[in-house]
């Protein structure tokens, strides 16, 4: 398989490195951050870029690209941040999810507003008592006829509160069959009447915010439903292989540019009379670094390939995803490492790449979680 990019792809890649040193530089995320600032005029621009059509087939108005492609775009964000990255694909992974099981009239009413940058969407798949062990949600929408009436709690729902922003929302609809049954997907608006949001203090990702859900008999209209009823297990696998290839470009570009930030740093800063990069105690673990993120922008790029032409990249999502979210934890801890002091102090860039770091291995699937699926693909009983 070949892995270099194509000219396109190298343009597309050069054009999201030039808008990130523009529009959003590693230091303005870090503000953004810090200030919980909402960056509405960020959205926009991926819409006016045509970073959001290149997801979707022509017919349908968009450009027909492929997850090489989109992967290119997140990891030039996630030099940014992850945030930042996040910012982009986590409303395409939604929107997505819509037009492979919405009705006819939902997409045609949402994903134009997708590709004008009008539309926010999130996803809540967690609960108090159901994360890594997702089918035992028991948040519940009961059907009252032309609507589902829902209650319950979702935790850990990215981007929730951001204005204007529907969630499309994973539930129960039958507490009756198997847990892995029973399950089904709305859209809910996170302004309807019954829904209540409480913003979740994070060491990190403060741009899309993390939300606690409260859902308390909130009426969701039937033609709302994403996919089959009581087929919302079907929806949420449908869309994991993608999700983890978008997040694990971003998890590379933010383990590459803190890297480089560090290298940067050790060929200024001097002790015992050289540049502190010189001393072989740190350039062996910069090189070893510079090996560990190129695997996994590799992993990141083979899953996505087997995606475009159709093929199964469970397994190497999963792959991608357990590499490019620890490789990012490594590369900020030899970072701060690295710039000592100067690390430490929380108006450094590293400070910021440290505790953006943390999560990584922990949302949108543990590590844990990625090992399992691996080692089923291998036979083996994974948990």
């Amino acid at each position: 398989m070949d892995l270099t990019l194509s000219p396109e792809q190298e343009l597309l890649r050069e054009t999201a490195r030039r808008f990130v040193e523009d529009s959003c530089p590693p230091e303005r995320a870090k503000e953004w951050d810090e200030q919980s600032y909402y960056p509405s005029e960020l959205f926009q621009a991926f819409a006016d870029l045509g970073w959001i059509e290149l997801a979707f087939p022509p017919e349908e108005g968009g450009a027909g690209s492929g997850a090489v492609e989109l992967a290119v775009i997140t990891e030039q964000l996630g030099r940014a941040s992850l945030d930042i990255a996040q910012c982009y694909c986590l409303t395409l992974q939604a929107g997505l999810l819509l037009r492979r099981f919405a009705s006819e009239p939902m997409k045609e009413k949402i994903i134009p507003e997708l590709m004008s940058g009008q539309a926010r969407l999130s996803l809540s798949i967690s609960e108090p008592d159901a994360g890594s062990d997702a089918a035992a949600m028991q948040a519940f929408a009961e059907d009252r006829g032309d609507h589902f009436l829902v209650s319950g709690q979702k935790m850990w729902c990215t981007g929730a509160g951001l204005p204007g922003t529907r969630i499309v929302c994973y539930v129960r609809t039958d507490r009756h069959g198997a847990k892995h049954q029973g399950l089904s997907v709305l859209l809910l608006d996170a302004g309807s009447p019954g829904v209540h949001l409480r913003k979740i203090p994070t060491l990190a990702r403060h741009i899309l915010g993390t939300y606690e859900v409260f859902l308390d008999d909130v009426s969701v209209p039937k033609e709302n439903l994403i996919g089959p009823l009581n087929g919302g297990w079907h929806v949420l696998l449908a869309g994991l292989a993608l999700e983890r290839v978008l997040i694990s470009g971003g998890y590379v570009g933010a383990s590459q540019a803190t890297l480089d930030e560090a290298l940067a740093y050790s060929k200024e800063r001097r002790q015992f009379g050289r540049p502190i990069g010189e001393f072989q105690a740190l350039t062996h673990a910069m090189a070893d670094m510079q090996t560990e993120i190129e695997a996994a922008r590799m992993l990141v790029y083979r899953a996505a390939g087997l995606l475009d032409v159709g093929k199964d990249a469970a397994t190497a999502g999963a792959m991608a995803k357990l590499k490019g979210s620890e490789t990012y934890v490594a590369a900020a801890r030899l970072g701060m490492q690295i710039l000592a002091g100067h690390g430490f102090a929380t108006e450094s860039m590293m400070s910021f790449r440290y505790r953006e770091s943390i999560v990584a291995p922990i949302s949108g699937g543990t590590s844990q979680i990625q090992r399992n699926a691996i080692a089923r693909s291998m036979g083996l009983r994974g948990y």
